[in-house]
């Protein structure tokens, strides 16, 4: 739109000034050293160097906004670029699991009543194993494993994981697969919901995601079934 306005004012210019010279200087009647012949030729002259002056100024001007817009351009592609290079991207899956789990170094334990969680902790306990391999036929305690995999190019750090509003932090490096043990006791009802909700950065900060997951377990008798309400794939935010 300023490149029209600039092409209007020069054209309104253009077509006003050969008017304002014949008034100012041809039709005047101020004495002069010269002839008109020679104001002619010299304000020729002139205004073609003016002229010159200023097509080559826009000329320029007009070179630099480009060569500005895409060094904007290649900036922008070289953000994105390196955000590839370092994006996490974290899978979930979930299965029952028995006594036999192990918990590593960077899993955790959640200890939950119906749609609460109780507390978290770092690894099984004697007792855990004992009552997880006891209560094995007993369908009103769950044991289930949530697992959160890391198949991006790059780490996740600050990775914030909320389960019914309880949070814990953790970091999952590229290729690295942790494990969230929920010890699910559902004495009290028939159904429990989990809502599982995931935020996390790339290792320099640059790009933020977020995802999450919805699942219901149902008790029907001796019967344990899972039911995957929702399920988001991580987007930046």
């Amino acid at each position: 739109m300023k490149k029209y306005l600039k092409f209007i004012g020069l054209l309104l210019v253009a077509c006003l000034f050969p008017v304002l010279i014949d008034k100012l200087i041809f039709g005047n009647n101020i004495p002069s050293n010269v002839s008109n012949e020679t104001w002619a030729g010299f304000l020729g002259s002139y205004i073609g160097g003016i002229a010159t002056l200023i097509a080559l100024f826009i000329t320029i001007n007009d070179n630099n906004e480009k060569i500005e817009e895409q060094r904007k351009i290649e900036k922008e592609e070289e953000i994105a670029q390196r955000k590839f290079l370092l994006r996490p991207y974290l899978d979930t899956q979930h299965k029952f699991f028995n006594q036999e789990a192990i918990a590593l170094e960077n899993d955790r334990v959640f200890d939950i009543g119906g749609n609460d969680v109780k507390k978290m902790r770092y690894a099984f306990s004697i007792t855990d194993e004992q009552l997880i391999q006891s209560r094995q036929s007993i369908s009103k305690y769950v044991y289930l494993k949530y697992s959160i995999r890391n198949i991006g190019a790059g780490s996740a750090v600050d990775v914030k994981i909320v389960i019914n509003n309880f949070p814990t932090e953790i970091a999952i490096a590229k290729d690295e697969t942790i494990n969230l043990y929920l010890l699910i006791d559902m004495q009290e009802s028939e159904e429990s919901i989990l809502d599982i909700r995931i935020d996390y950065w790339d290792t320099e900060h640059r790009a933020h995601y977020s995802q999450k997951d919805c699942l219901v377990i149902h008790i029907e008798g001796s019967h344990q079934s899972i039911e995957p309400r929702e399920h988001t794939y991580p987007i930046e935010i």
